[in-house]
Formats: structure tokens, sequence, C-alpha cells
């Protein structure tokens, strides 16, 4: 009898443990859901993003959660005490727009990002912070000698800290390099973009509406609002595939084959009157995924048997934006590889989790 019992108390603390409830994020102001918010356990590990009612579910061993939405306050829920949790407007600071001149054709924006990326498997978990200082490189029209490539990503500066856990027993922390296997939970320089291009309201927000939808294929795409004094952006990459999910075929042909079920950026800009908004209104831009690694060769490489969970976030904040005259762009394209950028962090930036700070203050 007393055995009995002990396995029965066993069985409600493990359920207690792993009982799963929802969250719903919503704006103070207009309680409308909060989308794409990503909120990160008490360990440090990404559980996901609010769906498009604003809502996401969580384990009661999860507690206290950090709460990450752009254009939001951050939030740290120390326990489940409220179905629903609004969050607060941020306010930011923008330099002044500085308009390029005509003989200065190529527009170089350089950039502060962080990643936060973790992997599981029923036995393993794998965790990854990074920090990186960023360029881009764009051409006002057609301008020879500009080299397309450099419209992506290139990274000046990184910093990563990486943590290893499993059910044996092993806890381990490192300063993962580029070619080591943590770091191939890192989809950074796929994910990370600045949005050159204008991007004008809607006719609908043009006559006074405050938000829009533009839908995909199988779902809504695109959502613009204005909320105060901001016009955000969020997009749905996904929602033009079927049953919302998409495996490259170019991973499987590698053995790496990955379902992408969660592909969606968003971002915020200063409201601009003239119902333009390009890149000197943009205040920073946040970028989710979530994977499901299943391919042989991934698995090998990740030294795990289990298909892998992964789940990847990133901020990113312009610092500046300079233009450059096409003799200036020509030195750079010489030792564009060789260069690096001291870290400059925005005064905009949102502070860390509470578990990514600790992890960070071990080195």
């Amino acid at each position: 009898m007393r055995k009995g019992l002990c396995l029965l108390l066993a069985f409600m603390v493990v359920t207690l443990c792993y009982a799963r409830d929802y969250v719903t994020l919503a704006d103070v102001g207009d309680k409308s859901p909060v989308v794409g918010a990503s909120v990160i356990s008490s360990n440090g590990l990404i559980i996901g993003i609010t769906d498009t009612s604003g809502a996401i579910r969580v384990r009661k061993s999860d507690y206290p959660l950090s709460v990450r939405s752009l254009g939001y306050e951050p939030m740290t829920l120390s326990s489940a005490e409220r179905d629903t949790v609004f969050l607060t407007p941020a306010t930011y600071e923008l330099a002044e727009i500085t308009v390029a001149p005509e003989d200065r054709p190529i527009t170089r924006v350089l950039t502060y990002a962080r990643e936060y990326c973790a992997g599981a498997t029923p036995t393993d978990t794998m965790q990854m912070y990074g920090d990186y200082m960023v360029e881009f490189f764009f051409a006002e029209g057609k301008v020879k000698g500009y080299d397309k490539r450099h419209q992506f990503p290139h990274v000046m500066a990184c910093r990563r800290y990486g943590r290893l856990a499993n059910a044996a027993g092993l806890d381990s922390i490192m300063r993962p390099k580029s070619g080591d296997d943590i770091a191939a939970i890192s989809f950074f320089e796929n994910m990370a973009f600045v949005p050159f291009e204008s991007t004008e309201l809607t006719d609908k927000m043009k006559t006074g509406a405050q938000t829009d939808t533009v839908a995909g294929k199988y779902g809504p795409k695109f959502v613009y609002q204005l909320n105060n004094g901001y016009f955000s952006v969020s997009c749905d990459v996904l929602s033009d595939h079927k049953n919302h999910t998409w495996s490259p075929w170019f991973f499987k042909v590698l053995g790496l084959t990955m379902d992408m079920d969660q592909v969606d950026f968003n971002l915020i800009y200063r409201q601009n009157p003239s119902g333009k908004h390009d890149i000197y209104d943009f205040i920073s831009g946040t970028y989710n995924m979530h994977i499901l690694g299943r391919g042989k060769q991934l698995k090998k490489m990740m030294g795990v048997d289990d298909a892998i969970n992964i789940n990847c976030y990133v901020e990113q904040y312009p610092v500046r934006i300079e233009h450059l005259t096409i003799e200036e762009y020509k030195e750079v394209k010489k030792n564009y590889y060789s260069r690096a950028e001291s870290f400059q962090r925005p005064a905009n930036l949102q502070p860390l989790a509470p578990a990514i700070e600790s992890l960070v203050g071990r080195f």
C-alpha cells in the first residue's frame, strides 16, 4: 500500500512538472494579441514563439519565463499566475536621418545582432548564445563594380557561448568556434537581413486603418500595424507552403534533412509621415526559425541518435549607416574578409534573459 502511494505521488509530481498550460500575450493598450513573441525558459532554452492568437504552451517547470517581442519591453513571468499577460510598448530613440548624396551611391549598414539557439533531443540539449557585429552593402540603382553578394550579412566580430547537457549528467559550457559541432545549430547568416528597400503603408492603412493583413496561399503572409508612433511588419515566410512546412531539397541531398515549420521575421520602423519606410526609419528586426533535423548526416555530426528540435531567434539593431563613393567601396572590397569591427551596443538594446546572462558571466 505504501509503495503504491509513493508511486502515485511520484507520478503526480512528474505530471505537475510536465503539464502544459497556455499563456497568451497581448498589447496593454488595444488588447490585441502579440504574435511571434519569443519565450525562453528558466534554463535559457527557447521554448518557441506565440501563435496568431498570441498564445504558447509552456510547462510549469519552465518558469520563470523570459518574454521578448519586437516593439515591447521585455518581461519575466515568475509563475503561471495569469492566463493573459499584457506587454508594454517600448520607446526607441533614433539618430537623425542622413540622405545619401548622388556621388556616394553605396550604402553601408552596420548592425549589432544577437542570436539565441537551442537544439534538443529526448536525452540531450544544446544551447548557444552569440552576439555579432555585421555589415551590409547596398547600391542605389545600377552601380558598376557593386558586388550583389555584399547585400548579405558579413560578420565582422563574433562572440559565442555554449552549453551541453544530457541525461547522463553531463553539463558543460564552452566558447564555440565556427567549426565546432554545436555551431551547427546556428543559422544566423541564413536568417539575418536588413530591409533596404522601402515599405509603404497599405491602401487600407492610408485611409485610417491601424492594421492590415495580406494573405498568402495557405494563411496570412504579412501583417502590418501602426502602434505608438511605430510601423511594424510581420511576415510568415511559410504561408505559401502546404502544411506550413518546407524541407529544402539541397539539405536532403547532403543527408541533412530539415523540416522547417516556423520561419518568420518582424521589422519595426519609426513611423514616417510620408507613409514610406526605409532603412533610415528601421529600428530593429527579429527573426525566428524552428526546424526538425532528422537527416542521418546531421545526427552523426551532432553525435545523437534522435531527431533534433532546433530553435533559432535573432535580434538585429542598426548602429551606423554611411555612404561610400565608388572608390571607397573598391578599397573595402580589397580587404573585405580581413576587416574587423569593434562591438557597438545600441542604446535601445533589450537586456539579456537571466539564464543567458548567467552563462555569459561564467567566462
